[in-house]
């Protein structure tokens, strides 16, 4: 029974290990973010961020913001946007509109994380994405660490 017990903890704290390092720790930035903060003043700009869940549309930024194009009606030209390089963000309902980054700030310089795609297909969905969220006055971005997509 104790030799059970022990294997099931160990299974259970390597478990545990291995989704912290997926979704990383909740309500603070990645390592790779603060190391990529190499001074006073990008730290305290990066110290500014907090972590919160939204929930809403996936849109293409250029499109939304140019025409104000959402909706199943959009969904096929904002797919092919996002996919040629324009930004995506989340609508929520009250109107707030969020730029949409991966938040591993190393891997998504080096090009080894994108989330075009998972967005792109899910163009005109309601979705719900935690991170860290940056705001101030040109606009609000979220950092997301992880995204449910709706049913």
């Amino acid at each position: 029974m104790k030799r059970t017990l022990l294997i099931f903890a160990a299974l259970l704290i390597a478990t545990l290990a291995i989704s912290q390092t997926i979704i990383g720790d909740k309500g603070q930035w990645s390592k790779t973010s603060e190391e990529a903060a190499a001074n006073d003043a990008q730290k305290a700009w990066l110290a500014k961020g907090k972590q919160q869940t939204i929930t809403g549309e996936v849109v293409d930024v250029s499109c939304y913001m140019q025409l104000g194009k959402t909706g199943e009606k959009h969904m096929d030209c904002g797919a092919k946007c996002v996919r040629a390089g324009q930004p995506a963000g989340i609508l929520t309902a009250e109107k707030e509109l969020y730029l949409v980054m991966p938040e591993e700030h190393h891997p998504r310089r080096d090009g080894q994380v994108d989330l075009r795609e998972t967005l792109a297909s899910n163009m005109d969905k309601q979705v719900t994405a935690t991170g860290m969220v940056q705001e101030n006055k040109q606009g609000k971005a979220i950092f997301i660490s992880a995204l449910d997509m709706k049913k």
